[in-house]
């Protein structure tokens, strides 16, 4: 009888549970710390549960400072950019699955932005059983005179439920948000499990000689 009461107390806590939604946005000014006016190139970099390496068989990512030189994009705080044969991939640190919510993006630096004009990131999103998804966002290519200028973009809804993204090269890269699933018990269930416990210490008391 008691483990009958146990096994149906955890089918209500399954079938009952709901999910909420967390967001967790890396703003890439944690540590290590790192002078303002300087660029450190990164094998590994970890910032509220979610980590960021190179893609396997490229050189890394460069995490810059929070002042760098005047042509490259200012926004007050440290970001992250890959030059050529850099590039990026991260996940959140459990392993569980998000879905991108948005990211900054400028140019690389004024001399590139001139001679490129915007540039389109490629985002290569993958699920757990496999698939394979993409996104591409086309920076805006504001020029403030003396630099790019950030500016956010929203990831496509359908681009979610991934437990990985790879990012093969892109420009300059901040403020990445994502949005991960957190499911917690229902009111009902929380009510069930209490009324479940009762019944099962009643039982108990009457079964005692």
């Amino acid at each position: 009888m008691l483990v009958a009461a146990l096994m149906f107390l955890l089918c209500l806590c399954t079938v009952g549970a709901q999910g909420t939604f967390e967001r967790l946005t890396v703003s890439f000014d944690g540590p290590p710390s790192q002078a303002p006016t300087y660029a450190r190139l990164l094998q590994f970099y970890d910032e509220s549960g979610v980590w960021f390496r190179p893609i396997p068989a490229t050189d890394g990512f460069t995490r810059q400072g929070s002042n760098p030189p005047s042509f490259y994009p200012n926004n007050g705080t440290m970001y992250l950019q890959a030059s050529l044969g850099d590039s990026l991939m991260f996940g959140l640190d459990d392993g569980s699955s998000f879905d991108p919510v948005s990211v900054d993006l400028a140019e690389y630096s004024a001399i590139l932005l001139q001679m490129l004009g915007p540039e389109t990131v490629h985002f290569v999103g993958y699920r757990q059983d496999g698939t394979v998804l993409t996104d591409d966002i086309t920076t805006a290519g504001i020029f403030n005179g003396i630099a790019p200028v950030f500016q956010t973009f929203y990831f496509d809804p359908a681009f979610s439920d991934l437990v990985r993204v790879e990012i093969p090269i892109f420009p300059s890269l901040d403020n990445l948000t994502l949005q991960r699933s957190v499911p917690e018990p229902s009111t009902g269930v929380l009510v069930a499990i209490g009324a479940a416990a009762i019944g099962i210490q009643v039982l108990t008391r009457k079964r005692r000689p």
